[in-house]
């Protein structure tokens, strides 16, 4: 299968890189970051002014979001949305979108309880089944299942269906296991796809799988290996940002990052603060997501290196001053006083949040963008 996702790499410093790779006739600068769009909707934003210069700032693009297979598989169901002219249609979106396979959602959903103390998420093996945090039904995700529903969807980017592990309260033996159960649905999902030329338009889609193997460096290495073989078109890293210390997953990426194929892209899923965005740039990722930035923005945080800005509190009631990070030339850093901001959130007025989830998202765009200029120019 010849890659559709075709990546260039443009610099290099140490293991950190730039490049940029291009899908269905939109190109994406990289290390980039993914705003998500979880349900089809990036919370609080219209999609359109995710390029737009008045608001989100100079010489910054947004070429590909983030949206999750679970949530609308449940919620409307792939076949409406597929029966709409796929997800980009029905959200009004003409860039690029990856979904995630439904993976973490699930691991998610295994930690939490119903009222009689049943997980709400069992993994099989070939299979999981939950409950829907909707209705309380039963639903099974197969590895190709999951491949169909994200082909309903219109996904330019499908990750495949993988099994999340946790990082405590958990063997290294059970991690082996899950890293292992990966790795057979990662097959599967492969040689369904590929062996089904005539089903699907496999001039258009690209299949990520995902690395697992906890903070186990003998096992990420042996799942790089395994997992190389699917990585076609990109590769995921997965089973990370759930728990551990950003000291334990700058020891994963150090012993990762010379393993990893070099002529795909590389996506850490999950990361999406400055500081953690910063260390996976350091060791060779190309791409990024988190909701964070707009689940902050909506509890009145603003990033920042250095510590984020609190704007409920009542310091800034006062301040007068614009600007929440430095030289960010989003249209909340130059057009609103930080005693706005925090006015608005004391009245729970909803621009506060938009506003915040503008800077967020903006502020980690201009970070790439930094980074990616620092890395070609050698500087």
């Amino acid at each position: 299968m010849n890659p559709k996702l075709k990546y260039t790499l443009l610099g290099q410093s140490g293991f950190a890189r730039a490049g940029f790779f291009e899908l269905n006739g939109v190109k994406v600068q990289t290390p980039c970051f993914m705003p998500v769009g979880t349900k089809g909707s990036v919370k609080g934003l219209p999609l359109g002014l995710l390029n737009e210069a008045d608001y989100m700032g100079e010489d910054l693009e947004t070429n590909i979001i983030l949206a999750n297979t679970m949530h609308l598989y449940l919620r409307p169901g792939d076949q409406v949305i597929k029966d709409h002219g796929w997800l980009h249609k029905f959200m009004n979106w003409d860039k690029l979108i990856l979904t995630d396979s439904g993976g973490f959602q699930i691991f998610s959903l295994g930690l939490s309880k119903t009222k009689t103390g049943k997980s709400l998420a069992k993994v099989y093996e070939d299979h999981v089944q939950f409950t829907s945090i909707h209705d309380g039904r039963k639903h099974i995700f197969t590895p190709t299942g999951t491949v169909d529903i994200q082909l309903n969807l219109g996904s330019d980017i499908m990750m495949m269906l993988d099994v999340c592990a946790p990082v405590t309260q958990i063997t290294k033996q059970e991690v082996e296991k899950y890293m292992h159960q990966t790795h057979r649905w990662a097959k599967e999902q492969f040689e369904y796809y590929t062996n089904n030329k005539e089903k699907y338009n496999q001039n258009r889609w690209a299949l990520f799988p995902i690395v697992q193997g906890g903070l186990y460096k003998d096992l990420r290495s042996q799942s790089i290996e395994v997992l190389s073989e699917y990585a076609r078109d990109g590769i995921g890293i997965g089973g990370l940002s759930v728990g551990e210390t950003l000291e334990e997953m700058e020891e994963v990426l150090a012993h990762i990052a010379p393993l990893l194929p070099v002529g795909v892209p590389r996506y850490l899923m999950g990361v999406g603060t400055p500081e953690s965005m910063l260390l996976g740039i350091k060791y060779g990722i190309d791409m990024f997501d988190c909701v964070a930035p707009t689940r902050l923005g909506r509890h009145g945080i603003a990033y920042r290196l250095g510590g984020n800005i609190k704007l409920t509190h009542s310091k800034y009631k006062t301040d007068m001053t614009n600007g929440l990070a430095e030289w960010c030339t989003c249209t909340t850093c130059k057009n609103y006083s930080k005693a706005y901001l925090n006015h608005l959130f004391t009245e729970k007025e909803m621009l506060g949040g938009i506003l915040l989830s503008i800077h967020n998202i903006s502020y980690l765009e201009w970070l790439c963008k930094l980074e990616r200029e620092k890395i070609i120019w050698k500087v």
